[in-house]
């Protein structure tokens, strides 16, 4: 993938460049970029060949950005480009060209493109992408240790006039430990809704070669209880080899354990409620 600008100083005249894409070994990708016919398109060449053709000013942002870090699988449809305010390229098909400054203390070269840091970049993309989609890429980030979370709350100062400063000042909460408690309420309101009662929140239990427990939402008589987390990104080796001595004592006490999190509730909350009322229907005719 190169410029005809490229090619011209490598050597080639435009009589030699038109030839060579007439003959299909280059091809034409944008004005003035141009593709050898060896190598196919792939996202990353489509990324490549849209942020050669705006110039040395361009820098890839958001999910763009994201997909460039490999953060995230899959490349948006259009390939989003920031520029400087004061710059005027054309339109080009399959790219979103933004308007905004991009300091060059959040600018990087990632495989010869320019691109925003990684803190930068996750804000972004969160920020585009949505709340609970949102929220899925800064998890998965915060829990691979791709960056911080105080990194990410360091560009959200600094950013925070910016289009999209609302939301990520949600996502950040929810990564903060929010999520728990925000789970917590809509677990309570998607059980109400269904009609679902009889449960205490925080009932603290002594199970048997454990200790004591404090359960999240238990329902007493039938002894099921809701487990509800927050992101992956708060559970810790530590806490995840905890949790399943404590799970192994409410079984062997006798209790059905259900466990549920911050992204079921928000996207399935009737597979939540499912599950609790299967559980309470077995119960009931166990009993």
């Amino acid at each position: 993938m190169f410029t005809v600008a490229q090619a011209r100083t490598a050597g080639f005249s435009r009589a030699l460049i038109a030839a060579k894409v007439r003959r299909g070994e280059w091809i034409r990708v944008h004005a003035r970029v141009l593709r050898s016919a060896e190598h196919p398109e792939t996202p990353r060449s489509r990324i490549r060949a849209a942020v050669l053709s705006v110039g040395p000013d361009a820098t890839l942002v958001g999910r763009s950005a994201a997909y460039w870090w490999r953060m995230i699988d899959v490349a948006p449809a259009e390939v989003e480009i920031a520029v400087p305010p004061e710059s005027q390229p054309r339109p080009r098909r399959g790219v979103r060209i933004l308007r905004r400054p991009v300091l060059p203390s959040e600018r990087v070269t990632v495989d010869g493109v320019a691109v925003t840091k990684k803190a930068t970049t996750v804000l972004a993309a969160a920020a585009m992408l949505g709340l609970v989609a949102g929220a899925r890429l800064m998890d998965q980030v915060l829990q691979r240790g791709v960056v911080g979370l105080e990194a990410l709350r360091s560009v959200h100062l600094r950013t925070s006039g910016r289009r999209g400063a609302g939301p990520c000042a949600e996502l950040l909460r929810l990564a903060g430990g929010g999520a728990r408690s925000e789970a917590e309420r809509v677990a309570h309101r998607a059980l109400g809704a269904a009609g679902i009662v009889g449960w205490v929140a925080d009932h603290e239990v002594r199970l048997p070669g454990y200790g004591n427990a404090v359960l999240d939402l238990a329902f007493l008589g039938p002894r099921v209880l809701v487990e509800i987390d927050g992101w992956a990104y708060h559970r810790d080796l530590r806490e995840f080899l905890r949790d399943a001595a404590r799970q192994n004592a409410l079984v062997l006490g006798g209790w059905v354990v259900i466990r549920t999190n911050w992204f079921e509730l928000t996207e399935q909350p009737a597979t939540f409620v499912g599950n609790v009322a299967a559980a309470l229907s077995a119960r009931s005719v166990g009993t």
